[in-house]
């Protein structure tokens, strides 16, 4: 294993699964994990790093099984991941294990999850019979140690084993353990639970906590009970033994000084546990590995080995330093990492398991020479990256001038500069630094291709050979007219609107060292600018990075307090907001044309009140279609909708009869649903009765609807060129190609939980949780326009998500930064609004890669995922949405680039020439694999 190879790939596993992703994609990914298994034969670890949405989990995933099988069970392959993603990891393994593999093969791969160490230790104490291939881990899990009350009482009981007894009745123990020990929930119904395991053997807990209820088979691992006696307990015991014999003042310090004895020990304990049992573990696959840039984290004191730790204020020996013999990160954002940064994370490579049968053909002092170098190289490029985009930053209208011609366009005046024209001295000093920037990242590419595999999703449709671009970005006032500008100019503020943007002008101005946090919040809305003048308020979302409220002088608070009260009267008498009536008629519009949309905020306030507005729009929008259909007044329409959509249940409606008669035909193409086939009926019947499917797919003004009107509604095309037969169609065909039993299991019961709600003539009622509702007007909501941010419970999220990807309700989500990562949100939706723009580059494209997935609807309706990106002309709005385009550029070239955003530099940046999308492109690293199969990398910017 350590002279020519790793582990093989295993060729049985095929990634093509029918609908799932192209054919194309499926070899690209199978090559990409058959050349991460070959490097690892020869280094400790890599990154892949592929973008967004081009199923880094899939590719890993097979890596993890093609070692377990070659392992034969022996030890388990390690997937750690964060906490929001727990989920979705091994459903993904169950869909692959499911669709990819043979069912021989699928028979040998078995899995379990772990939440903590203690259960980390349960699985690896397995018999070999027993033992899993493959453990689940969230990243806390083993930061935690074994703090577990069962281990924590064994540890006592070993500190007093041998001894005198200790000089306090049974009655102190009882007072003092539940409180040194985690409270078991089962105590509070026997209180001597600790006194009883206690006086008993830990071989005899098992059976003692079943006679008290508790279901704990093994609740000390093996491993940890033959550690045990190997630990010094002496200052636990002293510490027990001198505990008062009553309540005093200094009973707490006592009981807190015995506590964090204990967890010192423990420890001592895992550590010497995970030593004793010799572990050698394969792989350990850890995804958003960028968590592991900062040493002082918890996550990479894990891995710190003796050899690669230097800082005595640190951990001196990682509990799972030498446990793992390779390592496999994935990131989406390696170069939003600053080059230090990166090698930090590489530098965890060092704490693999070196000296054994299977340590990679790379000594440690080979790996060493290679992190100098490559650090040293990324030194070079990194300052050389620099120096160009310092220089660009010199270059002024003036300069763009070669060969006597005057360019407007810097990307025209670039290609002339260099094909030898002559131009300025200052231009002189850009191409100078550009050229030294060129080969400095070439050679540091070179040195980092081994460590890092990065692939980009293809810039156009692999159908159309080149003909038509994946994504297509409208900036600006685009989300008005729903076609791209090529001018880029903003939304227009109204006469009315135009005073507190001018104020907000003038306050900015005079405070221009500080962030315009109000500036921010008034181009998201008003209500959001309000929020930011409330110091205690919650003004952006609780999983959003915080911000500071500047400190503003004397002028400045003037100027503030009147847009205050400017702002405040606006609110009151209900004036539009430019970019929330834009963003709410962008939607409705697309709503309309049977699209379903996210929209991103970052603003609190701003998320509900795009739900409420957009609910009120939608509402207005039924009545109004459903009058003109129905040829009815406004008092009419809900009752004669409210019996159209009755026939629905009505078992003797030709509407229902033709309804049950269409969707059965399309659900038995799909024999993997048969058994599930009754409730996707009711579900698709459920839908198709709400005002928002009627009144866009159904000729209502029938007098009886039946057959006729049922096939007509299936037939009706969305903006994407989809019928909705298409959709159910595609949408059932996922379920039975792509999704595993427990998969598909999720999806249902999300159609089914997920509320529809009751649309009346006026009022639209639902039963919203109390998290959901945000403090929203409850009469005003609809429920297919939906609202998820920090305060969303995790359950209700990932309801949310699922449902969203069906055809069905909810088809408006109004998303903040809890759902631009880990979430998949692409099936039915290719459209997505930025009304919140970030300062990172990276975070836009985190959020849009929700939309823009391998297997999306863009894919199979051969149409461009839409990206919104609106902001308000000649304010703060557009300078940051200046600065953001301009440094997405620039982040391919200087990694993990850190800028101020205050007014006097966003001014500055603003201001800047835009650096060319091709010399963004000629100067990043190109980490792919090579493949003459593949199309060719396009150098066309999304």
């Amino acid at each position: 294993m350590n002279d020519s190879h790793f582990f093989p790939y295993c060729e049985r596993i095929d990634l093509h699964v029918e609908g799932r992703i192209s054919k194309a994609q499926a070899l690209r990914q199978e090559k990409t994990a058959a050349e991460i298994l070959r490097r690892l034969a020869n280094q400790p670890g890599l990154i892949l790093a592929d973008e967004v949405g081009m199923g880094k989990t899939f590719v890993a995933l097979a890596v993890a099984i093609s070692v377990a099988i070659q392992n034969r069970g022996k030890w388990p392959v390690v997937i750690m991941m964060p906490s929001a993603l727990k989920a979705k990891w091994p459903t993904d393994f169950l869909t692959l294990k499911q669709k990819c593999l043979p069912e021989d093969l699928g028979k040998r791969v078995t899995t379990a999850q772990a939440e903590n160490a203690v259960e980390f230790l349960k699985i690896l104490s397995a018999p070999l019979s027993e033992r899993k291939s493959v453990i689940f881990l969230t990243h806390g899990a083993m930061s935690r140690g074994l703090n577990d009350p069962f281990i924590k009482l064994a540890l006592i009981k070993q500190s007093i084993h041998g001894k005198r007894k200790i000089s306090y009745s049974p009655s102190v123990l009882a007072t003092c353990l539940p409180r040194i020990l985690d409270r078991h929930p089962i105590a509070n119904r026997h209180p001597n639970l600790w006194i009883d395991l206690l006086n008993a053997k830990v071989i005899e807990w098992p059976e003692l906590l079943k006679s008290m209820g508790i279901e704990e088979p093994v609740p000390v691992p093996h491993a940890i009970t033959g550690v045990l006696n190997q630990i010094d307990t002496s200052e636990i015991f002293h510490h027990l033994k001198n505990l008062p014999q009553r309540v005093s003042k200094n009973y707490d310090a006592y009981l807190t000084e015995a506590r964090r004895l204990i967890n010192q020990s423990l420890r001592a304990v895992w550590k010497e546990c995970l030593v004793r049992m010799q572990l050698k573990l394969p792989l350990l696959i850890l995804d958003e590995a960028h968590h592991l840039k900062n040493q002082q984290t918890r996550l990479a004191s894990l891995f710190h080995s003796d050899d690669s730790q230097k800082d005595a204020e640190e951990i001196s020996q990682g509990p799972l330093a030498g446990v793992f013999q390779r390592m496999l990160f994935l990131t989406a954002t390696p170069f939003q990492l600053g080059h230090g940064e990166l090698c930090s994370v590489i530098d965890r490579f060092g704490g693999i398991q070196w000296k054994s049968s299977g340590s990679p053909a790379m000594t440690r002092e080979a790996f060493d020479e290679c992190r100098k170098e490559l650090r040293q190289s990324l030194d070079e490029a990194q300052a050389s990256a620099i120096r160009f985009d310092d220089a660009w930053g010199r270059l002024t209208p003036t300069d763009l001038w070669a060969g006597g011609v005057d360019f407007q366009d810097s990307e025209a005046w670039w290609s002339r500069a260099l094909a030898g024209d002559e131009i300025t001295s200052t231009a002189t000093e850009v191409l100078s630094r550009y050229r030294q920037a060129k080969e400095r990242m070439q050679k540091a590419q070179q040195i980092l291709s081994p460590w890092v595999i990065r692939h980009l999703k293809p810039r156009f449709f692999e159908a159309t050979n080149g003909a038509k671009p994946t994504r297509e970005k409208l900036a600006g006032r685009s989300i008005q007219t729903g076609n791209p500008d090529p001018e880029e100019t903003g939304i227009t503020v109204g006469e009315e609107a135009l005073l507190p943007f001018l104020l907000a002008a003038r306050a900015t101005f005079l405070k221009p060292e500080s962030r315009p946090i109000f500036a921010e919040g008034l181009a998201s809305s008003y209500q959001a600018f309000l929020e930011t003048r409330k110091p205690s308020g919650e003004t952006v979302d609780r999983d959003s990075d915080p911000f500071d409220m500047p400190d503003v002088d004397r002028e400045a608070k003037w100027y503030l307090d009147h847009l205050q009260v400017v702002v405040e009267r606006q609110t009151t008498k209900g004036s539009k907001h430019p970019k929330v009536s834009a963003t709410v008629q962008r939607v409705l519009e697309l709503w309309r044309l049977g699209e379903k949309v996210v929209v991103f905020c970052h603003f609190t306030r701003t998320g509900i009140l795009l739900r409420q507005k957009i609910s009120e729009a939608i509402g207005t929008e039924i009545q109004a279609l459903a009058r003109e259909k129905l040829g009815v007044g406004k008092r009419q329409v809900a009752t004669k909708l409210h019996r159209i959509a009755d026939r629905f249940f009505d078992t003797d409606s030709p509407l229902r009869q033709a309804c049950d008669k269409e969707c059965l035909a399309i659900i038995q193409h799909y024999p993997e649903l048969d058994s599930d086939s009754e409730s996707l009926l009711e579900i698709i019947r459920r839908n198709l009765r709400t005002p928002s499917f009627l009144v866009r797919y159904f000729p209502i003004g029938y007098k009886r609807p039946g057959a006729s009107a049922m096939v007509r509604a299936l037939e009706t095309r969305d903006h994407s060129g989809l019928s909705l037969r298409e959709v159910l169609q595609q949408f059932l065909r996922f379920l039975n190609d792509r999704c595993s039993e427990g998969d598909r299991d999720g999806y249902i019961q999300a159609m089914i939980q997920i509320q529809t709600g009751a649309h009346g003539a006026g009022t639209m009622r639902e039963s919203f949780t109390p998290d959901e509702l945000q403090g929203a007007k409850r009469e005003r909501l609809l429920p297919n326009v939906r609202l998820v941010n920090g305060g969303t419970q995790q359950a209700t999220r990932q309801r949310l998500m699922l449902a969203f990807n069906t055809p069905f309700y909810p088809e408006v989500l109004i998303a903040s930064s809890v759902m631009a990562e880990g979430v998949d949100l692409h099936l039915n939706c290719r459209h997505v609004i930025h009304h919140d723009l970030s300062w990172n580059p990276s975070m836009l494209e985190q959020r849009t890669g929700r939309v823009d997935r391998l297997g999306s609807k863009g894919e199979m309706s051969l149409k461009p995922i839409q990206v919104y990106l609106p902001y308000i002309s000649e304010t703060q709005d557009e300078k940051m949405y200046r600065v953001v385009m301009d440094r997405e550029r620039w982040f391919q070239v200087v990694m993990g680039e850190k800028y101020t955003i205050d007014a006097k530099t966003t001014e500055k940046l603003a201001s800047r020439i835009p650096l060319p999308a091709s010399v963004a492109q000629q100067l990043a690293f190109d980490l792919s694999l090579p493949d003459k199969h593949s199309p060719e990398r396009d150098s066309t910017e999304r």
